[in-house]
């Protein structure tokens, strides 16, 4: 009887066994259906028109996505994106779901050019898209078209147009040259001729008298013969006016380098692009009465290159150079410092040389000290703290010697030098630092050698004592271990099949309530998605800044509008906007909350906006004005 309960025993373990494996390898074979089914591709028109914009986009299919890499896109100007829209289906029960991200591009030149893969993460796996083709044709020229008349437009009506032909609107090329002198790119130095090694600054400025979707630096500048350090600008900063030519323009600082020339000569200073969209406000030539009061807005792509600048460096005077000069340029201190005078020996010392001041600090190097033979002395530890400003590289350069001496007796360590060139006087300056007299006590070190060379590195000698491992002398003790199935880990896994399956069920009587409440689902879907747009508006709105906000509520709801409506970016307009709203039954209030919070967010831009309530309101107003127009715009 017991070799029978025994041979039983075992049979209900090993069937448990096999309950728990087959469980676990259908989640296995779960898991990769699922993602197999996921899909990253890539999509583009095969042909446009060199003077047309076109949408270049990467739908991920089936499954959640993160950190999209773009391939590099050197053959087309990028106006705008990425933006994102979500769709979901539902087939036979069965649900399918997509993100779509889109690019605005527009070709530079006429050729066939091929756009590399791009790349998503979904589930901790890269995915790469398929390539795409594009042929740039040659530019088309905008046709006329026959205009016929909609019967469900009330205001497509021959009693407004005049039963004429609208005409086409002007070609981008041609508002191109008209607004050359009202949106231009400048580079101005603040220093025509400099010695080598002194700092010049030099400044890239966006003007412009037009409406502006943004900008974009497409190439910034490449210096050749400087040291560049770029300064960085205020995020905040707001655009100023100055008057060239008898003209006012909006001025915004868009780069901004400190530049220390490297060799003598006629050294050009290097210019950068910047690409924008110009918002051009162009007359009808329609009847129409709304467009021969309004006109139309068009948007124009222009790309800026900024003026050419050359600076003559000067070579720094022979005369009166010092010989231990090593080319520090600017006006500086010098300083150095012991810590002990007198100590025993073993004992350690500190030795300090300090040099702070304004100019090429990343360039200067420190003079180097000599020490006594007796003293046992380790590389230097180096603490460096520079800012780079508008006014140049200033701060401090340190240098702390440790020093063990090694032998008893007095010592003295010599004095050094520092020069360096100031430029406003054209003439050089020197720094004499004090000699030192140290006084040793005690006997003669047994820990190290005394023969040991002074440029011993600190890391080999703390390494001494780390390559022998003590000797163990008290007795380990060992603990007999319990038994797996006796164990909190078997029990454990012998209940997960039962908790996964009164998870699952949970999980799907859920899914049914919530699927039963279809006004409801719909609400919280299309909320998800607008907070899901509003992400980055969200975070500047908890640190209060009030610019960026609602610079980053007007594009969540510019890109929610371009993508519900399928417009391109290039082409939206309130007017457009409001056109397409009403051909797709919107409701007139929610055509004016969209109107009223677009307002706010453009004065928002030159003027002071409400504080953080009103900030929370207009938040609360965008999330619900999204989630209005998903319910009524199919």
């Amino acid at each position: 009887m017991e070799i029978r309960n025994q041979k039983s025993e075992i049979r209900s373990v090993n069937k448990c066994k096999l309950i728990v494996a087959f469980i676990f390898l259908l989640s296995v074979v779960g898991c990769l259906s699922s993602f197999s089914q996921a899909r990253f591709s890539a999509s583009a028109p095969k042909s446009v028109p060199q003077n047309s914009n076109f949408q270049l986009s990467y739908t991920l299919e089936n499954g959640n996505g993160s950190n999209l890499k773009p391939p590099a896109i050197t053959d087309f100007q990028v106006l705008g994106g990425p933006n994102t829209s979500t769709s979901m289906q539902w087939v036979n029960g069965n649900v399918t779901q997509s993100i779509t991200y889109n690019y605005i591009l527009r070709p530079k030149n006429q050729g066939t050019f091929k756009i590399g893969k791009g790349s998503i993460q979904v589930a901790g796996v890269t995915m790469e898209s398929n390539e795409v083709t594009v042929q740039v044709t040659a530019p088309v020229a905008a046709q006329q078209q026959q205009r016929h008349r909609n019967p469900y437009d009330p205001f497509d009506d021959p009693f407004f147009n005049g039963g004429e032909e609208e005409q086409p609107q002007t070609s981008n090329a041609d508002l191109e040259k008209q607004l050359k002198d009202d949106v231009f790119v400048k580079l101005s130095v603040n220093k025509n001729s400099v010695y080598k090694g002194e700092m010049l600054t030099a400044s890239y400025k966006l003007y412009f008298r037009q409406n502006l979707s943004g900008f974009n630096v497409s190439k910034a500048p490449a210096f050749d013969g400087y040291w560049s350090q770029e300064v960085e600008l205020d995020p905040k900063r707001r655009p100023s006016v100055e008057t060239i030519n008898g003209k006012q323009y909006n001025t915004i600082e868009i780069l901004k380098y400190n530049l220390y020339p490297q060799r003598a000569g006629a050294l050009p200073v290097a210019s950068c692009e910047v690409s924008t969209v110009v918002q051009v406000q162009v007359r009808s030539n329609s009847r129409n009465f709304f467009g021969s009061f309004f006109g139309q807005v068009q948007q124009v792509p222009m790309a800026l290159k900024t003026n050419a600048a050359t600076v003559n460096v000067k070579e720094l005077p022979e005369a009166g150079k010092p010989a231990d000069f090593a080319g520090a340029v600017g006006n500086y201190k010098f300083e150095t410092s012991l810590s002990n005078k007198e100590a025993k020996t073993d004992e350690p010392i500190t030795y300090t040389l300090k040099i702070s001041g304004t100019g090429n600090l990343k360039f200067v190097d420190a003079p180097s000290p000599q020490f006594p033979a007796e003293f046992e002395v380790y590389d230097p530890k180096t603490k460096e703290n520079i800012n780079n400003s508008t006014a140049g590289m200033s701060g401090m350069r340190q240098y702390d010697y440790l020093l063990i001496p090694r032998q008893p007796g007095e010592y003295k360590i010599e004095s050094k030098t520092f020069s360096w060139f100031e430029p406003s006087s054209a003439k050089y300056f020197t720094v004499k630092s004090p000699e030192y007299a140290v006084k040793i006590t005690g006997e003669p070190s047994k820990n190290v050698n005394t023969n040991t060379p002074a440029e011993i590195n600190k890391e080999e000698v703390a390494l001494v004592g780390q390559d022998i491992r003590y000797i163990k002398t008290n007795t380990p003790e060992f603990k007999k271990g319990n038994s797996f199935f006796a164990s909190a880990g078997f029990a454990a896994m012998y209940s997960a099949p039962f908790l996964l399956f009164v998870t699952l069920v949970m999980a799907k009587r859920r899914n049914e309530n919530l699927a039963a409440d279809v006004i409801g689902a719909k609400r919280r879907r299309a909320l998800k998605l607008a907070k899901k747009r509003l992400s980055v508006a969200e975070k500047h709105l908890t640190t209060g800044d009030k610019k960026n906000f609602y610079d980053e509520v007007s594009r969540a709801t510019w890109g929610y509008l371009g993508d519900k409506l399928n417009i391109d970016m290039a082409m939206l307009s309130k007017e457009n906007v409001e056109e397409k709203l009403l051909v797709k039954n919107a409701k007139a209030e929610t055509i004016s909350k969209l109107k009223g919070l677009l307002n706010t967010c453009e004065l928002a831009l030159y003027s002071p906006v409400g504080e953080g309530s009103e900030m929370k309101t207009n938040y609360d107003v965008a999330m619900n004005l999204m989630a209005d127009l998903e319910d009524e715009v199919k």
